[in-house]
């Protein structure tokens, strides 16, 4: 047994719907930061506690995600993994390790979450050229 057959243990894996939890938070910051022009009327608590709000939304979605992709990252130094892959020479954790890479794939909401910020960012845009 090498140092990568040892069981990985991260927080991130033991929250439920971690994927919408992530997806969530983007939205929180995204639409926050978007919304502090508008708000800007009703003086500087409402836009320092929009922006400060969209701030901490995005500290925790960034941090959550440099965790996730340093797991990956810490997956991939096996240098051996590969070779053992390609003559189906697999031991049980990687499998585990293999299967949790192409699980997390599957479930990502990224392409979507561009998209959201995308469209967000077009209606603040013209929003705030037509209306501020």
């Amino acid at each position: 047994m090498n140092k990568h057959d040892l069981e990985h243990s991260h927080y991130w894996q033991r929250i439920p719907f971690i994927a919408e939890l992530l997806f969530v938070l983007g939205l929180i910051g995204g639409v926050s930061f978007r919304l502090t022009i508008f708000l800007k009327p009703l003086g500087d608590q409402a836009v320092n506690t929009a922006w400060y709000s969209g701030i901490i939304a995005y500290i925790i979605f960034f941090y959550v995600r440099i965790s996730i992709e340093n797991h990956r990252r810490e997956i991939c130094t096996d240098r051996f993994l590969f070779e053992r892959l390609a003559g189906n020479d697999l031991t049980e954790m990687d499998v585990k390790n293999i299967s949790s890479i192409l699980k997390s794939q599957c479930k990502s909401n990224i392409k979507y979450n561009y998209i959201v910020w995308f469209g967000l960012s077009v209606v603040s845009l013209i929003a705030a050229i037509l209306f501020v």
